[in-house]
This record gives structure tokens, C-alpha cells and sequence, in this order.
């Protein structure tokens, strides 16, 4: 790469340069202001595959250079296999007479086309390509670039899909995640049910089939984004396979004790929600799409402690391992609760990641999934721009596969096209940015926090076996339903916002100290360590199974969590 003389600006030039970096070429760029003798002899010397040229000057001083490059390039024995032009849109057409370059670049061009050029050729080619990949062939043809995600849907199905549109033409990201409205969750395969005054609330209508294949023929240009959609909140296999006959719905998210009666968010009781969403996990295992268990969060979301959140996510790779989910993604929400501090934020994350690494092989492929916590947005939009990027630089540090990137207006009110389309360009800024850079935010109060986190939280689900009373539901102890329902009865998973909730406790108390989220005595005044608060929980049940019956089955315990 190079740019001819006396052109002497090269930010364009890097920012490709490190994007064809990061994706495994090897780059040589000869500087500012190059004279064509000395591009002509290193094209000699090294023989590269590829050659990119850039000025950004005057047509009028363009074309005497390639004149007098083209006249060199002819003699060369050796040429590459493609030759790239860089520069204004006014200066493309001066480059083009030449009928040499296979490819221009003007300005302004999305990291995918960047991709697609370097990856396949032509972009045409690559289009025809790129609507065939799934999730998990995006996230490798983008590597070590994480895809990008955002979350739309408007209360107008024919809006919805303008926008759709708009936002494949952009290639500002990978995916589109569907917002339905509450009818669509609740009562699609249900009409009787649906409450008129209701529809657009929450999102997109969609009420049959052709809805949904419509949402997929928008997103048919540009960079071809996938799309995806909530799970639904009942007839959640049923919504699955229409997902994936309609729109290829790119991975399913499934919680294991929300979206029910105890949120609110369903019209099922806990108990049985839990039962119905272990049979759609492990449909969709049984389907090999992949599937994010979305439920730690939702913890955070209600304040419960640090730890909790780590033991809900160490718990639901298990579940998901043992219902034979192959590629499973963790999304990890920072920012929630919103006044964490970013270090103690970042630890308990980390803490998350490390203990679901323990449990991956072969058969259970970990897909890393990050997002900003909606309530850490500030209203005032110029502060929750900053926000984003805050948070996001922070993300980095794990190394994402996805970034699911929550508009910034979110605080305010729901992303326009123009919210998500800006909210991604500067997502990706810092991408590019944190990807050129050897910033490391990892220090030792970090790790002494996440330690502290695994323990605790490898503690929590090591009593589990406690909650049995019935030898036989050892036999299935990850995906019991009665189990499962025991850890919130109990209280073992427990939040303040829970109180006066018929499903759970609803008793604990927490609070912020230096910048984490623990349990909090408020007789004593003292924070406590959460295998203190849950061994006096067990010690008010007795009808549990006795300690030698635990006890036997403890071999069983460990072969179930590998």
C-alpha cells in the first residue's frame, strides 16, 4: 500500500491496513508521498498479491501519475492478482478510464465490504455468498472482528420493514433481533386471546406466517444481516419452528425462571414455565441451532447480588450442556446493576466467562455475547452516547463474538433506524479502536473480585443436591423442574424487587459496597458472603434428602457438571 506522490494523507490507508491486519494479511505500506519508481521496484522485490494505491489530491495530477505507473506495471513479468485505488469520488472517475483497478474505495466504506473485498473479491460475489452463512459462519468469516447485533421493531409491520431495509443498505451490523409485540410473544397461535387496545405494544405485530417471511425478504441487500426474535412466552416450540421455517432465525433465547407469571412477562406459573423451557432448550439442541439462555441478567436487573448472577450463568451452561445445546452463547450484560463500578463490573463477568470455559469441549462450543445495561443510560442523549462507548471499550476485554449493542436513545425512548444506525457506527469505532491497542484493564482488584466470585458462586451450585427429595430426581438433578422451582421458593436465587412475590421469596437485601453488589444484613449492618445467607436457608428445611443420601451421590454430581 501506498500513497503517490505528493499525496501525504494516510488515515484511510491505515484504517484498512488494520483491518487487513486483524484478519490475517501480512502488510507492507511504503508511506506518504511514494514515488512511482519506488512502488514499481517493490512490487519487483516482494511480489504481493494484492497492490492498493490512495491519493486524495486533484484529478488534473492524478492521471499524469498512473499514466506513468501503468506504464512501468505493463513491463512488470510478475503482477498481483488484484490492484485497489483509494481516493475521492471525484478522483474514482479519473482512476476508472484506466480500466486497471479491480476495486475502488471512495470513502466512507463499511468495515463488511472492507471484509468482503479482502475475504472473497468482488463484492458481488461475496453478496451471493453471504446469505447463505449462519451465525456461527458470520462470526468466523468476521473474525477477530465480533458481529453486531441491535434490537428493532416498530408498532407498524410496513415500518418495520422499511427499517429493515435501511438497515441492511447501511451494513452497520450483522444481525437484526426482531422486537414483537406482546400479542406476538403471548398469543400468536392463539387470535381469541389477543387484546386488540395491545398490539404494537412492546414492538412489531406479526399475526401469520407471511409477516415473518416479509421481515426476511427485507433484509435480502446490502450485507444480508441474519435475523432472530424472542422466544415467545408459551408455545415456545411451536414459535421455533415457524422461527426457522420463516425467517432462519439466527439463535433461540430461552430463560429458565422468567418470563412467566413471577415477572409478569407470561401467563405461566414457575413451575411449569421452567418445565417447558427445558423441553424448548433442548429442541433446539436436538435442532443444532444455537441458543442463549437468557436469564442471569435478569437477576441483576432486580438487584440480587453479584453472586447470584455468576451461579444463575454457570448454571444455565449446564443446563444447556446437559440438554445437548452445541453452541450456546452467554450474553453477558455489564452495567446492572447500573451503579456497579466498572472494574467490580467487569470482575463479575469475568468471573461469569471463566467458570462456563470449565465446562466447554468439543460438543459444547462457548459463543461470547456482550451488551451495555439499558438502565446505566443516562436520558440527557449526549451523555448516553458516551456511555456506550464506555462501556463498550470495556467489553473488549473478553473477547466478544457478538456485541449486542443497545441504542443509546434507549433511555429516552425506542431506537429509531437513525438511533441504531448511529449507536452502531460508534460501537464500531471503539471496536476498531480497542482492536489497534494493547490496552489492558485487567489489574488485581479485578482478579481478586472474580476469584472471590467463583467461589462463591461454584459454592451455590455444589448445593443444589441439597434441594432433592426424592433420590429419583438425582437421577435428572440439572433438569428437574421441582429442583429448579426449589431455588427460588427457597430463596437459594433470590432479589429485593421479588418482595410480596407469590413465586419467591422476595426477602433478601442488598446493597453497593465499593462498587459490588452483595447480600446485606440490616439488623447486623454487615454485608454477607452468600454461602453464609444460603446455609441458614437449608438449615430451615428439613424435608430435604438426608445427608447420606447426598452424599452417595456425589461421583454423580460431577460427571453431571463436566
Amino acid at each position: 500500500m501506498a500513497s503517490i506522490n505528493p499525496c501525504v494523507h494516510v488515515a484511510g490507508v491505515y484504517n484498512f491496513k488494520n483491518i487487513a491486519e486483524k484478519i490475517g494479511f501480512d502488510t507492507i505500506f511504503l508511506g506518504p508521498s511514494t514515488l512511482i519508481g519506488e512502488i514499481i521496484e517493490k512490487i519487483k522485490e516482494l511480489t504481493p498479491s494484492i497492490v492498493g494505491l490512495s491519493y486524495r489530491l486533484t484529478p488534473s495530477t492524478l492521471e499524469p501519475s498512473l499514466k506513468k505507473f501503468f506504464k512501468e506495471y505493463k513491463k512488470l513479468k510478475y503482477k498481483p492478482n488484484r490492484l485497489f485505488f483509494a481516493g475521492t469520488a471525484e478522483l474514482f472517475k479519473t482512476a476508472k478510464r484506466f480500466k486497471m483497478f479491480d476495486v475502488f474505495f471512495t470513502g466512507g466504506e463499511s468495515k463488511y465490504d472492507i471484509i468482503s473485498v479482502l475475504r472473497e473479491g468482488k463484492k458481488v460475489k461475496e453478496k451471493k455468498r453471504i446469505t447463505h452463512l449462519n451465525l456461527i459462519e458470520r462470526i468466523k468469516w468476521k473474525k477477530p472482528f465480533p458481529v453486531i447485533r441491535s434490537h428493532y421493531g416498530r408498532p407498524s409491520l410496513k415500518k418495520t420493514i422499511q427499517g429493515i431495509k435501511r438497515l441492511s443498505d447501511e451494513k452497520v451490523l450483522d444481525i437484526i433481533s426482531i422486537a414483537p409485540d406482546q400479542n406476538t410473544q403471548q398469543n400468536f397461535f392463539h387470535p381469541k386471546d389477543r387484546i386488540k387496545e395491545f398490539s404494537g405494544a412492546g414492538g412489531v405485530p406479526l399475526r401469520c406466517r407471511e409477516d415473518f417471511q416479509e421481515l426476511d425478504r427485507a433484509r435480502l441487500r446490502g450485507n444480508y444481516p441474519l435475523l432472530r426474535i424472542y422466544a415467545g412466552t408459551r408455545d415456545f416450540i411451536k414459535l421455533a419452528q415457524m422461527y426457522d421455517q420463516t425467517i432462519k432465525n439466527a439463535w433461540g433465547a430461552i430463560p429458565i425462571f422468567w418470563f412467566n407469571q413471577m415477572d409478569g412477562r407470561g401467563p405461566l406459573d414457575l413451575k411449569t414455565s421452567i418445565h417447558k423451557h427445558l423441553k424448548a432448550i433442548k429442541w433446539y439442541g436436538t435442532q443444532n441451532i444455537p441458543l442463549e439462555i437468557n436469564d442471569s441478567h435478569h437477576w441483576s436487573l432486580r438487584n440480587a447480588p453479584d453472586a447470584i448472577a455468576v451461579a444463575d450463568m454457570y448454571l444455565s451452561g449446564i443446563i444447556a450442556k446437559n440438554l445437548g445445546v452445541k453452541h450456546y452463547i452467554a450474553q453477558y450484560m455489564f452495567n446492572t446493576p447500573p451503579n456497579l463500578s466498572h472494574e467490580m463490573d467487569l470482575a463479575k463477568i469475568l468471573a461469569m466467562n471463566e467458570l462456563l470455559q470449565t465446562i466447554t469441549d468439543d460438543s459444547f462450543n462457548l459463543i461470547k455475547q456482550v451488551r451495555t445495561g439499558l438502565a446505566s443510560f443516562p436520558i440527557d442523549l449526549d451523555r448516553a452516547k458516551g456511555q456506550l462507548a464506555m462501556s463498550t471499550l470495556i467489553q473488549l476485554s473478553i473477547k466478544p463474538d457478538i456485541v449486542h449493542v443497545v441504542s443509546f436513545s434507549e433511555g429516552k425512548h425506542a431506537a429509531t433506524v437513525e438511533d441504531i444506525i448511529e449507536s452502531c457506527k460508534i460501537v464500531d469505532h471503539i471496536i476498531n479502536r480497542g482492536y489497534s491497542s494493547n490496552l489492558n484493564l485487567i489489574d488485581q482488584r479485578v482478579l481478586k473480585r472474580k476469584n472471590e466470585l467463583i467461589e462463591q458462586a461454584k459454592w451455590i451450585i455444589n448445593q443444589i443436591p441439597k434441594l432433592a427429595k426424592e433420590t429419583s430426581e438425582l437421577q435428572n438433578l440439572w433438569t428437574s423442574p421441582a429442583i429448579l422451582t426449589r431455588i427460588v421458593k427457597y430463596g437459594i436465587f433470590d432479589a429485593p424487587q421479588l418482595q410480596n412475590n407469590k413465586f419467591a421469596k422476595g426477602e433478601i437485601d442488598t446493597k453497593i459496597i465499593e462498587g459490588t453488589c452483595y447480600s446485606w444484613d440490616s439488623i447486623l449492618k454487615k454485608k454477607l458472603d452468600e454461602r453464609e445467607r444460603i446455609t441458614e436457608i437449608f438449615e430451615e428445611h428439613s424435608d430435604c434428602l438426608s445427608l447420606q443420601d447426598r452424599n452417595n451421590t456425589k461421583n454423580n454430581l460431577n460427571e453431571m457438571s463436566q
